[in-house]
């Protein structure tokens, strides 16, 4: 017998688990009697800054713009049980758990891109097949096709080749990405029309009949004089407390090779004397363990801090700050964090450092992947040769 929709209550919970970020999901709890269903919101964050009394979180740092809308959401889960129920009560019918559940995850079954994009982009990110960056970088690819679509839903159905090759001009000329930046929005849009096809929502992929490729571009690395200009910066009053923690934390992955990923879980007990021990986040699935020697900067860099080494600012806030960072110290380059771990593959090389021991330390699976920063540093070499062209007659 179903119970009585008054008998059903809910609230935000955050979870008692951890992904290797060190962040929990927030969970939607439904009770009825004896009946628990726990609905994951989609949200991750840091135990820490949850207020259980409240059920809302709080800001990270200061000016957090993660906070509100992701508040805002939450609440959206609370109103969206009131409505429901409410339409029960209205209509005399009795609601259970498994009806408000059913309500909640219905979504997936749509036929709108959106809908459909949102909720595996949240599932994958959720079962930990897709990391928090992947995951970011597949609903900025979404929010472009909306932007492109300009209306709130589009049938699956109606992506066609035509669609396509309209979307792709419009991306280029309109919305001005680059040609790389393009290939992105069509590879993450494929991938979700591919998972379409197998769960029978649409026959075939439309993307069989148009091809992309990247191109090979030149990325932004750091001299050494541009890394001292970093690090006098740091050592500067110039700085507010989010941005000397970012810049340490960018600094860090500058000498080191490491990734944001991987910055994100770094604890001190991972640190043995001048040895860094962990397994990268990329790596996880092999449980493959890197051993990073520290250098006395390094080290430096991480004096007076325990637990989690760096604080969890969102990857979007980290490369907005360092776009101002460039800017404090006069560094003409567009600033991003995967510069840190190509500036360090660099100039690795650049003073005398081995491609086999430059794989070892970077965690590369093939050399191939190595040797990008040995064609680098010779591109380099060879601009600074050129400069001797100004005494030719």
């Amino acid at each position: 017998m179903k119970n009585d929709v008054h008998q059903i209550t809910f609230n935000i919970v955050i979870d008692s688990r951890s992904n290797s970020d060190g962040l929990f999901k927030i969970l939607f709890r439904l009770k009825q009697g004896k009946i628990k269903r726990d609905i994951f919101t989609r949200i991750r964050w840091p135990k820490d800054y949850f207020d259980k009394a409240r059920q809302c979180l709080l800001p990270r740092f200061q000016d957090d713009p993660d906070v509100v809308p992701f508040n805002l959401q939450l609440n959206e889960f609370k109103a969206a049980s009131h409505r429901i129920q409410l339409n029960g009560f209205v209509k005399k019918a009795t609601i259970t758990i498994e009806d408000l559940v059913k309500e909640f995850h219905h979504i997936g079954k749509s036929d709108d891109l959106f809908l459909f994009m949102e909720t595996k982009i949240n599932e994958l990110y959720n079962t930990n097949v897709i990391a928090y960056g992947t995951w970011r970088r597949h609903r900025c690819s979404m929010n472009t096709v909306k932007e492109f679509h300009k209306k709130p839903t589009l049938n699956i159905s109606q992506i066609d080749l035509d669609w396509i090759q309209k979307y792709d001009a419009w991306a280029r000329k309109v919305h001005k990405a680059g040609h790389n930046t393009v290939c992105g929005y069509h590879k993450d849009l494929k991938k979700y029309l591919t998972i379409a096809v197998q769960k029978f929502l649409i026959e075939k992929n439309p993307y069989e009949g148009f091809s992309f490729a990247y191109v090979d571009g030149d990325r932004d690395v750091l001299t050494q004089d541009e890394l001292k200009k970093l690090f006098q910066l740091y050592k500067s009053t110039k700085l507010s407390e989010n941005e000397k923690e970012i810049c340490a934390r960018f600094l860090f992955s500058c000498i080191t090779g490491l990734r944001i990923s991987d910055t994100s879980q770094l604890t001190t007990d991972m640190i043995s004397g001048n040895t860094l021990s962990f397994v990268p986040y990329k790596g996880r699935a092999k449980g493959k363990k890197l051993k990073i020697p520290l250098s006395k900067t390094a080290l430096q860099l991480l004096e007076g801090r325990t637990g989690k080494l760096f604080h969890p600012f969102s990857h979007g806030y980290i490369n907005e700050t360092l776009k101002r960072l460039a800017i404090y110290a006069d560094i003409d380059k567009r600033l991003t964090y995967h510069v840190a771990r190509d500036t360090f593959g660099t100039l690795f090389i650049e003073m005398g450092g081995d491609v086999k021991s430059l794989k070892d330390i970077m965690g590369h699976a093939s050399l191939a992947t190595t040797m990008i920063y040995l064609k680098m540093s010779d591109k380099r070499k060879q601009g600074l040769m050129d400069n001797f062209d100004i005494m030719g007659c």
